[in-house]
């Protein structure tokens, strides 16, 4: 019964959350079917709000899995949490870009919590719980059944602004997500490959069809930005309009300052400051290079020219 399930969890450390309960994500609630009860091992913070589903196949090329490691570390640097399936792979490897850099990460997975599949994914399972959350709707016990899979998607689309496909088939489980996204309102996006991939035909099709093409994070970020901003709580500021930020007071020279200098001199460990700098980025305030070098955007010309241009939305897939 409920109490015993409870207990169960709690011996476990993992904890159950109504889908009433505050604690429970706010997107994830807003879907069209979102799950009754969440089993959760590790943690919700609010800034899982502004978060990405990584995806695609469990058979990926080199060229996948490098991707899939760098959208997910560049992403998971500036404060953007990462979602995926715990699956073998692009999931895998999505996880993986994120715990590199201190990041958040959160993996759905369609099992109980107590059942870790694949096998070899157990160390990843842990340091996911320790650098996120590990999250399934299924109660303890649960086998990992093929049907598990495609309904689960919907929780990775759930509680995400997006989802990008790095690389997949045509019949590639992972495009069931995108899917969802569209059902959900959430933004597609996809990573071109090469035409002879057969790993790559799903993605490219998803673009053909009106996918937004991703080439980098910053394509994401900007593409979102309107959305993150509004997700941010308003920037604080001092009564001549000069924001209170300390960040903003180690950019204030001529030179900028790469970010492991920053982390060097602020005192916020590599998280805090990532997730400071996007809110700064993103609020229009601070500019990044490609060097990962950070400086402070003085002018409204500058602003403007730091933001790129959209992209026009997806109406179906």
């Amino acid at each position: 019964d409920f109490e015993q399930e409870r207990d169960a969890c709690e011996k476990l450390g993992i904890n159950m959350i109504h889908c009433f309960d505050p604690a429970y994500p706010t997107r994830l609630r807003e879907i069209f079917d979102p799950p009754l009860v969440l089993y959760v091992r590790g943690s919700f913070v609010p800034e899982d709000e502004i978060a990405i589903a990584i995806v695609g196949t469990r058979r990926p090329s080199v060229y996948g899995l490098r991707t899939a490691r760098r959208f997910a570390s560049e992403l998971a640097a500036r404060g953007v949490t990462v979602v995926s399936g715990m699956a073998r792979g692009i999931d895998g490897e999505a996880h993986r870009g994120a715990i590199s850099v201190r990041g958040r990460t959160i993996a759905v997975l369609g099992s109980g919590l107590d059942v870790i599949f694949p096998k070899e994914h157990a160390g990843l399972f842990e340091q996911i719980a320790a650098n996120g959350a590990v999250v399934s709707e299924f109660p303890l016990g649960t086998l990992p059944l093929p049907f598990h899979f495609p309904k689960r998607n919907r929780i990775i689309s759930g509680l995400t602004m997006g989802v990008l496909a790095v690389e997949a088939n045509e019949r590639s489980g992972s495009l069931i997500t995108t899917s969802c996204a569209l059902d959900e309102g959430r933004e597609v996006y996809a990573i071109p490959g090469p035409v002879d991939s057969v790993t790559s035909r799903g993605t490219n099709q998803l673009i053909q069809r009106g996918a937004k093409l991703a080439s980098s994070a910053d394509d994401i970020l900007c593409d979102l930005s309107p959305q993150i901003r509004a997700a941010l709580p308003p920037a604080q500021t001092s009564g001549e309009g000069q924001t209170e930020d300390p960040i903003l007071k180690l950019l204030c020279g001529e030179r900028p300052v790469h970010f492991d200098e920053l982390v060097a001199s602020s005192g916020f460990d590599a998280h805090d400051l990532s997730d400071r700098l996007i809110r700064l980025e993103l609020a229009g305030q601070v500019k990044r290079t490609l060097g990962g070098e950070y400086k402070m955007i003085r002018t409204q010309h500058h602003e403007k020219n730091s933001i790129k241009p959209p992209f026009h939305p997806i109406n179906k897939i």
